[in-house]
C-alpha cells in the first residue's frame, strides 16, 4: 500500500470555502481518473479516505488509498496512481508532452485546480515518508496555460491520423489514443460502442484513423470523432523508386537541377 498523498491548497493561511470545495473535489477526481486508467474499468480499484486535515500554514488534506475488495480482480495500484499523477502534473507544467495516462477528464480537473492559482496561490501535491518529501509537484498559473494549450481546439476539419493505437479508455465514453507518428503527440479518438472490438483487436498496432479532427493553434490534432480506422499497411503493389525512374520526362535537358536553376537563359 502506498504512502498517503497530500494536497496543500493554495499558499496562504486561509482559503475560501468555495475554492476549498472545488480544489478537493478535483483532487479526488484526478486520483479516480488515474485509478480508472490502470484498472481499465470505469470505477477503478481504490477508495480514498481522509487521513489528515490541518493548517500548516495553508490548508492541507491527506488521503490514504484502500483497495475495494468487493470489486472482482481488484488489486493495489495506489503507488502507481500516486507516482504517475505527481510526475504527470510536473511534466505538463514544464511544458513537455502530455503523459500517456493523462485522460481528457484528468486534464479538465487539473485545469480547474490551476485556475484558482491567481486567487489563492500555487497548490502542491506530494507524498512523504516521515518528515521527508518523497515526490512533489506544484499546480500553478503556468499549469493552467499549458493545459489550455493542449486542450483548446482552434480549427476543425476532416482528415486522417497515422500512428500507434494505445490506451483504450471506457471511463468517459469509449475512446483510444493514437500516438501520431510525425509529432509523437497523443490524439484522443472517440469511437462508437460498435467499434470497440476492432479497437481492442488493434491495440498496440499501427493504424490509420479518419474522421473529424479538432486541432490546436499550430494545426496539430488534439482529438477526433472517428468515422473509420484500420491497420496501416504499405501497399505491396506500389512501384519502387527504381521502377518509377524515367516515368517523368527529362525536362532539364541533361543538366543537373543546380545547373538548370542557375542558368539565366532558361
Amino acid at each position: 500500500m502506498a504512502e498517503p498523498i497530500f494536497m496543500r491548497i493554495g499558499a496562504g493561511n486561509s482559503v475560501g470555502l468555495s475554492e476549498f470545495h472545488q480544489t478537493t473535489g478535483n483532487f479526488l477526481g484526478l486520483l479516480q481518473e488515474f485509478d480508472s486508467a490502470v484498472a481499465n474499468t470505469s470505477n477503478g480499484f481504490l477508495d480514498w479516505r481522509v487521513a489528515v486535515l490541518r493548517l500548516d500554514p495553508a490548508p492541507i488534506i491527506g488521503v490514504t488509498p484502500r483497495v475495494r475488495h468487493r470489486t472482482r480482480h481488484a488489486r493495489d495500484t495506489s503507488e502507481w496512481v500516486e507516482r504517475e499523477l505527481i510526475t504527470g502534473i510536473g511534466t505538463l507544467t514544464d511544458g513537455q508532452e502530455r503523459p500517456k495516462n493523462f485522460s481528457d477528464a484528468a486534464l479538465t480537473k487539473l485545469h480547474r485546480i490551476a485556475k484558482t492559482a491567481p486567487q489563492i496561490g500555487d497548490s502542491q501535491i506530494y507524498t512523504a515518508v516521515g518528515d521527508s518529501i518523497k515526490l512533489e509537484t506544484y499546480i500553478t498559473a503556468r499549469t493552467f496555460t499549458q493545459v489550455e494549450e493542449l486542450t483548446i481546439p482552434r480549427s476543425f476539419s476532416f482528415g486522417t491520423v497515422t500512428g500507434s493505437l494505445e490506451t483504450i479508455s471506457i471511463h468517459n465514453g469509449l475512446e483510444f489514443r493514437v500516438w501520431e507518428e510525425n509529432s509523437a503527440r497523443p490524439v484522443r479518438c472517440v469511437v462508437s460502442p460498435s467499434q470497440r472490438g476492432r479497437a481492442l483487436e488493434f491495440l498496440g498496432s499501427k493504424v490509420i484513423v479518419s474522421g473529424n479532427i479538432r486541432a490546436d493553434r499550430y494545426g496539430r490534432p488534439i482529438s477526433m470523432k472517428v468515422e473509420n480506422f484500420d491497420i496501416f499497411s504499405t501497399d505491396p503493389n506500389l512501384p519502387t523508386i527504381a521502377e518509377m525512374k524515367g516515368l517523368v520526362p527529362d525536362f532539364t535537358g541533361g543538366l543537373s537541377l543546380k545547373e538548370y536553376f542557375e542558368d539565366d537563359d532558361l
